[in-house]
């Protein structure tokens, strides 16, 4: 057996020549390769001499790997072939050029909120595609998770976890199976594991995220696991009580103690986060009991800045209370709009006791209705309302008096002298009933064919083709097909080299009324062989490509994505990857057509 001590870069193992050093943990040291073969990088993991010589692992390491390898999700790093060499056994895992969640948040701290939620269902959807295979990650933790250059977030080490565990000799030696602050309390006994563990471990990751803290700690990993086994986790609203109501009963049913309390699948998890969102949408006037802890709340820094500042109504900290739960809303639906000042009806009030002057014994009397100064200060259920009522503009705010009736604002009476020489005296504010945000959803008849748009990423070379490709087998597929020129916004955005591929990119800039099916494709160049044959050179390619769909008013998924590869030269081209495209682009047609016909049953 080869020494792994010997191992390191310039060495070659199996055809693949190491580069440099990732990271190293129980299982083996995981390098950047080139695999000589292909002409790829890859993420190359070798197992430690400990585990190779281990005859009972080896032997379950080749039977589960065949299934990991089977996983072909978006949102899952691939395991691309296996091996042994010299008597040490490898993996060849996608490399992905990004970073993994762990170091963002030693980084960051925490995550903002539309970032989390984002983060949570996209790992959702992948746990939801392994638990169809039977697949158990066992180790989900942040270190686990990465983000890559596009911002899309992709599953490490998915299965690899469960080999840890096909030998009991492994935990008598000492080897923990996963990571105490992240695992379940069925796993920490030693329990047998099903999709519910990982649901549990996706909460603890997204408390962690929510709050800049583990959910459990202990000043070892034996008291964590003690403290998992026998405590219930401490209410993320107790470490960050800005996290709100929704996200905090989320968080809970995820980490449930008792497995049966749980959400039972990934499915489950990905509905109860859109319903989360929907309620963040409509739920709370902004009351005084709640106002002080809601104004806390900072804005996130995210791609969403923009559009608040497009609204651009409500000034200061106020406007970041409404901005954070639209920030949550954009990345799951469209079809909401803000409302009007002049729309929202009296009925949509919330009543509390008539408006009253509040006093300090001993100070003059002082009433202020609404607030134009900027030097006046400005009762906080003012504010709520001034945000509530649409992002009235700063200096013309309205005040509904009846059903069908806009009375003028209330002029802000005069600052006294003692005011403008900072007097102690307190300003005593009118306390106006609060307005409950409106809610007013696009109601449009669905047609019976939806529209298609379709959008490909990649291989710069490659993307026309494919969109062709596309276009042309959804075609016959039966479904009408939009092109991108109709959104010129998209287009300058596509010109100006951001590529969206993901929906979380691009739902702003694709409206509902020309697009009802989003189609998210990337091409990418996996690998090269140089053929020479008649006195000619050719290069022979290797490709792989990914298709999904979404509905467009909702965010969710519009059917399976689909997967394929192809190889081909610049002599066969239009055949070989002509015929795979449009293999795949048929078969996501057909999906369509049946989301959409249940969709137009509901």
């Amino acid at each position: 057996m080869a020494d792994s001590a010997e191992i390191g870069a310039g060495s070659v193992i199996g055809g693949f020549k190491l580069e440099r050093e990732l990271g190293r943990g129980g299982m083996g040291v995981v390098y950047k390769a080139h695999e000589l073969s292909l002409n790829r990088k890859v993420a190359l993991k070798i197992l430690s001499e400990r585990l190779s010589s281990d005859e009972d692992f080896v032997r379950r390491f080749k039977r589960e790997a065949r299934v990991v390898a089977a996983l072909n999700h978006p949102n899952i790093v691939q395991i691309l072939s296996y091996g042994e060499e010299k008597g040490l056994y490898y993996f060849a895992m996608e490399y992905v050029s990004g970073t993994d969640l762990g170091q963002i948040l030693e980084e960051k701290g925490k995550i903002p909120l539309d970032g989390a939620l984002s983060i949570t269902a996209q790992v959702a959807d992948a746990l939801g595609e392994a638990a169809a295979r039977g697949v158990v990650h066992r180790d989900l933790k942040p270190s686990n998770i990465m983000i890559d250059s596009m911002g899309r977030t992709k599953v490490t080490d998915f299965g690899i976890a469960s080999f840890k565990d096909a030998d009991a000799r492994l935990t008598r030696t000492g080897m923990f199976l996963g990571t105490p602050e992240f695992s379940s309390p069925e796993q920490v006994a030693g329990e047998p594991l099903d999709v519910r563990s990982d649901i549990y471990s996706l909460g603890a990751v997204l408390y962690k995220m929510l709050s800049g803290e583990l959910p459990v700690t202990g000043k070892s990993p034996v008291a964590v696991v003690a403290r998992v086994m026998t405590e219930p986790v401490r209410p993320i609203r107790q470490v960050n009580p800005s996290v709100p109501d929704p996200v905090c009963d989320l968080i809970e049913k995820m980490m449930a103690r008792d497995i049966n309390e749980r959400f039972q699948s990934p499915g489950e998890v990905l509905t109860a986060i859109h319903g989360c969102v929907d309620q963040l949408k409509s739920e709370t006037p902004l009351t005084r009991s709640n106002l002080k802890e809601a104004l806390a709340v900072t804005a996130p820094e995210s791609r969403f800045r923009d559009r608040a500042r497009a609204v651009g109504a409500a000034a200061g900290i106020a406007a970041a209370v409404l901005f954070a739960v639209w920030a949550v809303d954009a990345f799951f639906n469209r079809g909401e709009v803000p409302v009007e000042p002049e729309k929202i009806k009296s009925e949509k009030s919330v009543a509390e006791p008539p408006s009253s002057t509040v006093t300090d014994a001993g100070h003059t009397e002082k009433t202020v209705e609404t607030a134009e100064a900027p030097k006046t200060t400005v009762s906080q259920e003012t504010r709520a309302e001034e945000i509530a009522a649409g992002y009235a503009e700063e200096d013309a705010v309205q005040e509904r008096v009846g059903p069908d009736t806009v009375a003028p604002k209330a002029a802000v009476g005069q600052e006294t002298h003692e005011d403008r020489t900072g007097s102690e005296k307190n300003e005593t504010v009118t306390a106006e009933p609060p307005v409950m945000l409106a809610k007013v959803r696009q109601e449009a008849p669905l047609p019976e064919v939806p529209l298609v748009l379709t959008i490909v990423s990649g291989d710069a070379n490659l993307v026309p083709f494919v969109r062709n490709y596309i276009e042309s087998a959804v075609m016959g597929s039966g479904l009408k097909v939009t092109s991108i020129t109709d959104i010129p916004v998209l287009v300058e955005k596509m010109q100006m080299g951001n590529m969206p591929i993901t929906w979380h990119d691009i739902e702003h800039y694709v409206p509902t009324d020309k697009a009802n099916i989003l189609l998210l494709a990337e091409i990418q160049k996996t690998g090269s062989t140089e053929l020479y044959y008649y006195g000619r050179y050719q290069e022979l390619i290797t490709t792989s490509f990914s298709i999904r769909a979404v509905d467009t008013s909702t965010g969710t998924a519009a059917g399976n994505p689909v997967t394929g590869t192809a190889r081909f030269t610049g002599l066969n081209m239009d055949e070989e990857l002509s015929s795979a495209v449009k293999s795949s682009a048929g078969k996501m047609g057909i999906r369509i057509r049946e989301y959409w016909k249940g969709k137009i049953r509901e």
